[in-house]
């Protein structure tokens, strides 16, 4: 039985940051990483204007992993865990099997991120990259050269602002048990992590790891052994 993990990316990440994670992966864990708009394979495509339009963008690859797949979990960070919470509704909304797992990694509950209004993609670019800096997880090549820096800013921006633009809608819990997971360190998180188990009717069991807002890739091999003994040794929770 294969059961396939749909990834999808924090802000200004594309595929390619979990790419290393194949050959980590248990064999029975198929690996698909999401592609979003405006980057790596689709660096042509406009940015997403909103968080429902990169949603209703990303529901087909969903759909058709799933229907392809003896089953299908999500992972998601920061901004990924955001996008992956609203296509758990989405997929509700219209009938959808759910997921037999759901990952929501480095970010707060919506009620909690919500109280905070995020403007980081509205600050001067000096100030902007202050604040990249501030987050981590970003390779100093990035600042150092301005020819990467012109590349990677528009799509930054485009993701800080979809993030930041986001309004949370109270809906009922969702039928699953949530997997959370955090940096022990990450200063980034927005309240009580415990409060990610209002939104779902088996609540949510947290994960804490070594590192700040990016212990994804500090802790890789940390995080995929969770990954995998989640997948592969426990029943499916739905």
């Amino acid at each position: 039985m294969t059961i396939s993990l749909i990834c999808l990316p924090y802000a200004g990440g594309s595929a390619q940051v979990y790419k290393r994670w194949i050959n980590q992966l248990h064999p029975g864990v198929r690996l698909v990483p999401a592609e979003l708009a405006g980057r790596g394979s689709r660096i042509g495509e406009p940015f997403y204007a909103n968080v429902t339009e990169a949603v209703r963008d990303l529901l087909p690859l969903v759909r058709e992993t799933a229907l392809g797949s003896d089953s299908y979990a999500l992972f998601g960070h920061s901004m990924g865990s955001l996008l992956g919470y609203e296509i758990l509704h989405a997929l509700r909304e219209e009938g959808f099997p759910l997921p037999a797992a759901v990952f929501l990694s480095g970010r707060g509950a919506p009620h909690c991120e919500q109280e905070e209004i995020r403007v980081t993609y509205m600050l001067p670019d000096d100030e902007f990259l202050e604040a990249l800096k501030r987050l981590g997880g970003m390779p100093d090549e990035l600042f150092r050269h301005q020819e990467l820096l012109d590349m990677f800013m528009p799509i930054l921006r485009a993701d800080f602002k979809l993030v930041g633009e986001y309004e949370h809608r109270v809906r009922p819990p969702l039928p699953l048990r949530l997997a959370v997971l955090s940096g022990k360190d990450d200063d980034c998180i927005i309240g009580p992590l415990e409060e990610w188990g209002h939104y779902a009717t088996g609540g949510c069991e947290l994960m804490l790891f070594e590192g700040g807002h990016f212990f994804l890739h500090e802790r890789e091999g940390d995080v995929v052994a969770v990954i995998n003994k989640m997948l592969t040794e426990s029943p499916a929770p739905i």
